[in-house]
């Protein structure tokens, strides 16, 4: 058997869409199943034509450039997966090779391709990542969700922790000063039981609204317990605690217009300073600002008693 007729063999029955090009790419020779694939019983009706005769503009282009790349570099393009777009709006996928072509005093006259259909095993690869895809952001949304205080919208005790070591490690590292705050709502209990849970519920999301429009974006609130609050500033010189424990306290005390509420809000609030060498855990540092707060709560508490006593 003489080299022509393995050549006409092979390109007569191949499965694989084979061709040639010349050096403006424009079809020489193209297999059998490539010449049906463009709506020709017989291929030679496809010579000297392009990519730009059957395929979108996108895929053309980019098909075309790639050749001419090719063709003046003498690089080939090996297993390149090629998204095919026909006129019609079919779409395709094809592993391609495309390697230069020349003649017997080795210039490059144009090249040989070869490319299989991968359309299915692609469409496949495609719906999983969209599935892994959709798998991840509903992984993302249930973590959130559970790091989620659902009456208020900020963290939850979870929350805290799980950010909140995290910004502790950070701190420390980098040695930036930290304040804890621990903040609870006065009279929640009462609140509840002459106004009801509702008005229990709005005083909450109060509080919360309260301390979103307080501190800054890389600041970290968390609701930790049904009447108490967590707040962590960073970057604190010391002032920054002063300022927003009087934004909270101003704001709590108007809340009562601000967030057409039945009742005046009060806050004690408990602050502790940490610095760079500050050791404990996020649990045992809110501990030590708990002290803190109900030490102010006694105070208030205190002075009540003493304005009833006075007042009898």
């Amino acid at each position: 058997m003489d080299d022509r007729y393995l050549l006409d063999t092979f390109m007569e029955h191949t499965p694989d869409h084979v061709y040639f090009k010349d050096e403006k790419s424009r079809f020489i020779r193209l297999g059998r199943t490539l010449a049906l694939s463009f709506g020709f019983e017989n291929a030679s009706d496809a010579i000297g034509r392009t990519d730009f005769d059957f395929f979108g503009e996108e895929h053309a282009r980019k098909a075309f450039a790639d050749e001419q790349h090719l063709m003046r570099t003498g690089d080939a393009l090996v297993s390149i997966e090629e998204r095919e777009v026909r006129e019609n709006g079919t779409e395709t996928w094809a592993s391609t090779t495309k390697v230069p072509l020349r003649d017997r005093a080795g210039r490059i006259v144009g090249l040989f391709g070869i490319s299989r259909d991968i359309t299915q095993r692609k469409l496949s690869e495609l719906r999983l990542a969209e599935q892994a895809t959709q798998l991840a952001e509903q992984s993302a949304e249930l973590e959130r969700l559970t790091l989620t205080d659902d009456l208020t919208g900020l963290h939850n005790r979870r929350g805290l922790t799980v950010f909140g070591e995290q910004a502790l490690y950070r701190a420390r590292r980098d040695g930036t000063m930290v304040a804890l705050l621990f903040l609870d709502l006065d009279g929640l209990k009462k609140i509840n039981d002459t106004l009801g849970h509702g008005a229990g519920d709005n005083a909450l999301r109060a509080i919360a609204g309260i301390i979103g429009s307080t501190i800054r974006e890389s600041d970290i609130a968390a609701r930790i317990g049904g009447d108490e609050f967590c707040i962590l500033l960073f970057d604190d010189a010391g002032n920054s605690v002063d300022h927003v424990t009087r934004r909270i306290r101003e704001a709590a005390a108007a809340a009562r217009e601000t967030y057409s509420l039945p009742m005046t809000l009060s806050i004690s609030i408990g602050v502790l300073r940490i610095e760079a060498r500050t050791p404990g855990s996020i649990d045992e540092l809110l501990a030590e600002a708990d002290k803190s707060m109900y030490s102010e709560k006694l105070g208030k508490l205190g002075r009540d008693s003493a304005g009833v006593a006075a007042a009898s």
